[in-house]
């Protein structure tokens, strides 16, 4: 394929240089793809999990105020869930293990203070028969990275201690669930996702390269680019990741893009190899494919990095870092395929085709005439062949009309195997499930008086009492509600000579009384039973009931950060969206001149988003077919990081197959000017490709469908289902009959 067909010189001196310095070329991938498996190797030692709140937000000021002005050490506790069938807790053998491990716990370095029944015989810390108890541990450190390590430590000081317990009852658990808990738990299975993924991903795709191209040797590159491209850029992201926070999601995303974009890049580039390599020297052919197929990849690289760019508007950590990783490692796999490929090719050349492992009889079926015969089909009937795709499209994207977004708290969220989940299950004996996220209000007077003065003393009863009278509002804890039945003058009574009182009762100032006594906190617990829409909608109206008279309130806790969490990300989806479309509209319009082709592009790609948004809602939420994923029980509300992901994710990756197409046909249409002729002619030579394509990446996605965290479930579902709309119905049906329609208007303007 020489440099005179509509290509780009600058491409073509690139093959050339390649395929007269392959070594030299091999050389320094060798080198950087051993610096990047050991970065690869020691990422998840740096990568951080989940931060918690949005930097900046209400209820993350509150939190900083909850853990620098307040004493109280359990705003965030770990909690240890105690089981024991086979005895009570009110018995001296029980009593004194609980007893023991709260001391020894209370030893840690890492551990603040532990409250437990042995020190308060509180009905609220055991079940009604006994067996079950709890022991509150409060960490000493606010910091998110020091109470992660807590969690570990407190876990390996519980084993000898469940230890001692079994030999008293042998079907007694003890687990330690709660807040850092569960964030610890998702983040050490999140990390592990990947890799797993990547374990089930891996010997599918190869055969399925293997079928595709016929040889061991032809299958082998695509298959070993993937795995290059992915190590590359896990090293780049262990180095970034010494410099700046980086979540342990990246390495997923990492991963998932780049096993599937690297293979389909180099499918793209060693098929484009093959069909012209009996015609020219090994160089020559490598030169005319990177100058053809090379620039159809670096466009679509670059349009695909756009998708992944948008999720730098997003507000959380997660979902940027999602954003630098896909974009990271899409750049490496352009990279890969315009370089480390080609050298390959020129060294591999007199090989390609050995080691057979398809019969002779298979590989010479003629695919290119069966879409021949599609495309010929297609354009002579575009209009109903595009009412019927499109229509089967939007049938899959149906679900979205009925989706509901949000955080959810079911326990379900988590494996079964998750100690965390383990500990929330054996609470439920003890305590309603919305215990442990209360709803956090921190109340000031406006003059900065003390909370305690006689003269708040009515008005802040009156205001626990209207909270309290919330049928949502299972109990309220502050220092004007510490038993039922006392009123305005019991509590004028108490606090008649303030310092006595906390003297007396030096569990208010540690619970409910900021340092300086000038701001007091009310803990409300919502009722049993409220989903956690519910208990955000009562968050938001607690923020709008004020005590009497002049005073400031602050809302925090998980529901207001789940409230800020949703308010943000809304407020981010436009931006997102935004920046993806437009971004995308301007670099298809520089790549063909023309202003049909972007709008369709964009339409079509948004048809496959929504398809594939449409399956995750219809799986996770409505519960269609969700046993066939491992899923325990539908969720309420699908978390609005995932269609956010599924979107630029998709998006990009279905740019991937459109520009394959487009470039395509229009390199046949610069030959002859005939729409229809070129159309037919772009699909029969790439559809192969495409599908081929299309079928891996939705091997490598649906292997995330095996994780047991539910987020990695819905991305792999979302972005398979939406892979494989695109690559079948879209770019086989849609594209081609839109195409068939708009004749001549496909390429207005043009170059002039």
């Amino acid at each position: 394929m020489k440099c005179s067909e509509h290509v780009s010189p600058g491409f073509h001196k690139l093959g050339a240089w390649v395929a007269a310095h392959p070594r030299r070329v091999l050389g320094f991938w060798a080198a950087a793809i051993l610096v990047g498996a050991v970065g690869a190797y020691k990422l998840p030692q740096v990568a951080v999990g989940g931060a918690g709140g949005i930097d900046g937000s209400p209820s993350q000021s509150a939190s900083d105020r909850l853990r620098t002005d307040f004493e109280n050490p359990f705003i965030d506790p770990l909690v240890v869930a105690v089981s024991a069938p086979r005895l009570n807790v009110d018995t001296p053998v029980y009593l004194d293990w609980v007893k023991h491990t709260a001391e020894v716990l209370g030893a840690l370095h890492e551990v603040r203070k532990v409250s437990s029944y042995a020190d308060s015989h509180e009905t609220r810390m055991r079940s009604t028969d006994g067996h079950v108890t709890l022991l509150l541990v409060g960490l000493a450190s606010p910091n998110a990275e020091a109470q992660q390590r807590a969690v570990a430590v407190v876990r390996d000081t519980l084993a000898p201690l469940r230890t001692e317990l079994t030999a008293l009852d042998p079907s007694a658990l003890v687990a330690l669930t709660g807040g850092p808990a569960g964030d610890f738990d998702v983040n050490a299975w999140s990390a592990t996702g990947g890799r797993d993924g990547e374990l089930y991903a891996l010997p599918l795709t190869l055969i399925i390269l293997m079928v595709a191209f016929g040889t061991l040797v032809a299958a082998s590159l695509p298959f070993l680019m993937g795995l290059a491209t992915t190590t590359v850029a896990l090293g780049m992201a262990f180095l970034l990741a010494e410099l700046v926070p980086v979540s342990n999601l990246l390495s997923n995303v990492v991963t998932m893009v780049g096993l599937a974009i690297g293979i389909d890049y180099s499918l793209l580039m060693v098929t484009h190899f093959r069909e012209h390599a009996r015609q020219e020297t090994a160089a020559q052919t490598v030169a005319g494919t990177v100058a053809q197929a090379g620039q159809t990849i670096t466009w679509s690289g670059v349009t695909v990095m756009v998708g992944f760019l948008g999720l730098l508007f997003s507000p959380i950590l997660e979902t940027r870092c999602a954003g630098i990783g896909g974009a990271m490692v899409v750049c490496v796999s352009v990279l890969a395929a315009l370089t480390l490929l080609p050298a390959c090719l020129v060294l591999l050349s007199p090989y390609i085709d050995r080691w057979p492992v398809v019969p002779k009889g298979l590989r010479r079926l003629d695919t290119v005439a069966f879409w021949h015969r599609l495309g010929n089909w297609i354009v002579a009937h575009p209009l109903p062949i595009l009412i019927v795709s499109a229509c089967c499209v939007l049938a899959l994207a149906t679900p979205l009309l009925q989706a509901k977004s949000g955080v959810t708290n079911e326990r379900w969220f988590l494996p079964r195997v998750t100690e965390s989940r383990m500990g929330a299950e054996i609470l439920t004996a003890v305590r309603n499930d919305n215990a442990s996220i209360p709803i956090y209000v921190i109340v000031t007077a406006a003059d900065g008086s003390p909370l305690l003065s006689g003269a708040h003393i009515d008005p802040l009863v009156d205001y626990a009492a209207r909270l309290q009278r919330d049928p949502r509002v299972a109990a309220v804890a502050s220092p004007f509600s510490l038993r039922k039945g006392l009123g305005v003058a019991e509590y004028s009574m108490l606090y008649q000579d303030p310092e006595q009182a906390l003297r007396d009762y030096p569990s208010i100032a540690e619970l409910y009384l900021s340092r300086d006594r000038r701001s007091a906190l009310f803990e409300i617990t919502p009722a049993n039973g409220l989903s956690v829409k519910d208990i955000e909608r009562l968050t938001r109206d607690i923020e709008k009931i004020l005590p009497r008279g002049r005073f400031n309130t602050t809302i925090g806790g998980t529901p207001a950060e789940h409230n800020d969490f949703n308010d943000y990300m809304f407020k981010s989806l436009p931006r997102i969206f935004a920046f993806v479309v437009g971004a995308t509209l301007l670099f298809l319009f520089l790549a063909f001149r023309s202003y049909l082709l972007p709008i369709k592009a964009v339409i079509t790609n948004l048809l496959a988003v929504a398809a594939g948004i449409g399956a995750v809602v219809a799986v996770f939420q409505l519960g269609w077919f969700n046993g066939l994923v491992g899923l325990e029980r539908p969720f309420t509300a699908i978390p609005l990081e995932v269609p956010m992901m599924v979107f630029c994710l998709s998006f990009g990756l279905s740019m991937d197959y459109e520009l394959f197409l487009l470039f395509r046909i229009k390199r046949q249409y610069d030959r002859d000017r005939d729409n229809d002729r070129a159309t037919v002619e772009g699909l029969a030579a790439v559809a192969p490709v495409i599908t081929g394509a299309g079928l891996i990446m939705a091997v490598v996605f649906g292997a995330f469908v095996g994780a047991d965290l539910p987020v990695l479930k819905m991305m792999g579902v979302g972005l398979c289902v939406s892979v494989l709309v695109d690559a079948t119905v879209i770019r086989a049906f849609v594209v081609p009959a839109i195409m068939t329609l708009a004749g001549r208007w496909n390429w207005y303007p043009g170059r002039r």
